[in-house]
């Protein structure tokens, strides 16, 4: 985006807020209170970011008014969703609750969508990132996108320089080559050190989020909406008849089959994040929301940074993205309020400082090509641009569903391709029950 078009996005997103506001009934014109002081009410905002960081960010849109109350309530995220839909059940819900993208299909009916009369689509497409559309629906916007929560590769710079390996691989294929310079053995053949934690379920942290990951890239969105509800996509094929999703279980079994070269690992080992912070994992995949616990757990841990791999041959660059938006309840006692203070949360100097504040980059393309100086920070930007990601319906049942397909492929209990079509069935039935 050059300058002339982040101004232009700047002007509409002010013009944006300002429409809200006049829309709601909340900004008069010609006479009595004006601006952002003739908001009135109380607000209340859930979410699973850590008070400590963004609290007095949200309540400092109350501003200088005493009519406004903005308050944040930090949830739990083991238990955010049950809160919702207990909260919701009862009438007292919040006003705005800001959810991960893992979490909107089930809370959807919970939603006030914007119509695109209020926020056109072109304006939405021009103002966030690409993986933001899955918020679009026929009807207009579900939510308003705040932060991305990228996967990335984490990797052991110690391992790394010992085998003289410059670079962390750009390629699966480049990993691929790595194998027999990362991987270490015991004489009984047990691994001792490890590249890469691939092939298993239980011990390999965010399986469904890594599987989803490489059907993105293979330009598989694997979920897509249709007049009622969504369907799956895990069972497409693609122009060349290819099935990437049984080419995607195959690779990924690779690392977890003994008689392979790339045999990295297998159900007897730790969690992937404990052995990479205990320096014997060699790369790890994870979101960039885990840096600092794993510099708690390890200071002394000598690692960095990088994009995840790609897959050679494509001309896309895709990483799955955890989207943190927020959205208006429809049970709100004080929806005006509600919908202009999610749209001041859209604000580029907000949101430039929730991403300072949660060391996460913004979903804002204006704001995600000033990179931060900090690597770390610069990779997650990067990394961010890239990021798409799906609506998981149900994300406990659909991690059975996955593992269930790993698990079948992995033991021969189902063939990989039989594995799939159960695994699609189950997924399509869920997605299509959706709005029910």
């Amino acid at each position: 985006m050059n300058n002339f078009q982040t101004i232009l996005v700047a002007i509409f997103l002010a013009f944006f807020v300002f429409g809200v506001l006049i829309f709601s009934g909340i900004l008069k014109i010609g006479g009595g209170s004006s601006g952002v002081n003739g908001i009135s009410g109380k607000v209340i905002i859930w979410g699973i970011l850590p008070d400590r960081e963004v609290g007095e960010l949200f309540k400092s849109i109350n501003g200088s008014n005493p009519e406004l109350s903005v308050s944040y309530v930090e949830q739990k995220s083991e238990n955010y969703e049950q809160n919702l839909i207990e909260a919701f059940a009862k009438d007292q819900g919040p006003d705005l609750f800001i959810l991960p993208s893992d979490m909107v299909l089930r809370n959807v009916n919970f939603t006030s969508t914007i119509p695109f009369t209020s926020y056109p689509k072109k304006a939405f497409d021009n103002t966030f990132i690409d993986g933001a559309s899955i918020y679009l629906t026929q009807n207009g916007v579900l939510g308003y996108p705040l932060l991305v929560d990228p996967l990335v590769l984490y990797y052991n710079k110690d391992m790394l320089s010992n085998e003289n390996i410059v670079y962390p691989p750009a390629t699966w294929d480049e990993l691929f080559d790595l194998s027999s310079k990362l991987i270490k053995k015991n004489k009984d053949g047990t691994i001792s050190q490890s590249m890469i934690a691939l092939g298993q379920y239980d011990n390999v942290n965010h399986t469904k989020d890594i599987l989803s990951m490489l059907l993105l890239q293979s330009n598989n969105p694997i979920a897509v909406p249709v007049d009622k509800g969504y369907r799956s996509t895990i069972k497409d094929t693609a122009s060349d008849g290819s099935n990437p999703m049984e080419q995607i279980v195959n690779f990924f079994l690779e690392f977890s089959n003994p008689s392979n070269v790339s045999y990295s690992w297998n159900r007897s080992m730790p969690n992937s994040l404990d052995m990479f912070t205990s320096g014997k994992l060699a790369f790890y995949i994870g979101y960039g929301s885990e840096l600092f616990n794993i510099e708690s757990v390890n200071p002394n841990l000598s690692f960095n940074v990088a994009e995840v791999p790609q897959t050679k041959g494509m001309n896309i660059r895709r990483t799955y993205g955890n989207i943190h938006s927020v959205f208006v309840s429809k049970k709100s006692a004080n929806v005006a309020t509600a919908q202009s203070v999610s749209a001041m949360m859209t604000d580029p100097a907000f949101l430039k400082e929730l991403s300072i504040r949660t060391s996460l980059p913004t979903a804002s393309r204006s704001l995600l090509k000033d990179k931060p100086a900090d690597p770390y920070l610069s990779t997650f930007f990067d990394s961010a641009i890239i990021s798409r990601s799906w609506l998981d319906p149900n994300k406990d049942q659909t991690d059975s569903i996955f593992k269930e397909l790993i698990e079948n492929s992995l033991s021969n209990k189902l063939s990989v391709s039989s594995s799939i079509s159960k695994a699609y069935n189950q997924l399509d039935l869920i997605l299509k029950n959706i709005y029910e």
